[in-house]
């Protein structure tokens, strides 16, 4: 996973530019993963997809009981920290603060993982504030560290999973929310995971966060001059996401990439009162 994503991120700095600042600072985080081996845990991915069956939508798994290795990704966190406080970022102090207490007190990091997970704004928030990071950096920071484990479990489960029959808004492996969506070549629209990275099938005039298909209160715009980057919104719900038509580009690039590259959509939609 590493290699190719550092591939596709040197392509992205020479034609995206404007954005080599933050995906040279994302490239440092992802080659320090590049030899990270979470432990195997047992997905019991037969008996989850049975149940999948039965009971229809549910996901394989829901976001805490995801089998997680934390003490590999606790060790992640450590790599970034250390990595990210020697460096010249304005922040250094403050991340090595952060790494201090998380030497000191182990079950910090872990504490803050499953609040990420469980998706605890209570616990999370606390943790949070016994630094002086900004939360932001701390949260993209964990969310990256436990990457190694979760594409893992991905990897394990997803060829498994009958995507074409899933129709909710949510995940068909964690049942976490999308943080992106993208056409394919055949302008069919597919949803992305914002947790696990997994993708699937969704109905193009349908909002993923309430079911709206009215079509008087959904629609997109786009940012000017960019073809093949929009955002579509309902005004039911005021949520947005962002789409990548990738019918308009020759080179496929992994949607957490696309997500990183275009924060300008965010400032947008949030511009435009949508969350």
């Amino acid at each position: 996973m590493p290699e190719n994503l550092l591939k596709h991120i040197d392509r992205l700095i020479r034609q995206r530019p404007v954005y080599k600042d933050i995906l040279e600072s994302y490239r440092e985080l992802v080659d320090l993963m590049k030899d990270v081996e979470p432990e195997s845990q047992d997905t019991k991915i037969e008996g989850r997809l049975e149940d999948m069956k039965r009971k229809e939508g549910f996901s394989v798994f829901s976001r805490e009981d995801l089998p997680v290795d934390l003490e590999t990704s606790s060790e992640v966190l450590t790599k970034f920290l250390s990595h990210l406080s020697n460096s010249q970022r304005e922040d250094k102090d403050d991340l090595k603060k952060v790494l201090q207490k998380s030497k000191a007190e182990p079950e910090w990091s872990i504490k803050l993982f499953k609040a990420i997970l469980s998706q605890d704004d209570k616990i999370q928030s606390k943790t949070e504030k016994d630094i002086n990071l900004d939360p932001k950096v701390l949260l993209f920071l964990a969310k990256t560290a436990l990457r190694p484990s979760i594409s893992a479990i991905h990897d394990a489960v997803s060829p498994g999973i009958d995507k074409k029959g899933w129709n909710y808004g949510y995940c068909p492996l964690c049942g976490s929310q999308p943080n992106i969506a993208y056409f394919n070549k055949q302008g069919k629209r597919h949803l992305h995971c914002e947790l696990c990275k997994e993708e699937w099938p969704y109905p193009r005039l349908k909002c993923p966060f309430c079911e709206n298909k009215d079509h008087e209160t959904l629609g997109y715009f786009q940012a000017d001059g960019e073809e093949g980057f929009r955002v579509d919104f309902c005004k039911k719900c005021q949520r947005y996401l962002k789409t990548i038509d990738k019918t308009v580009f020759e080179d496929a690039t992994p949607m957490e990439l696309e997500n990183l590259t275009t924060i300008h959509l965010d400032i947008l939609a949030n511009e435009h009162n949508f969350k």
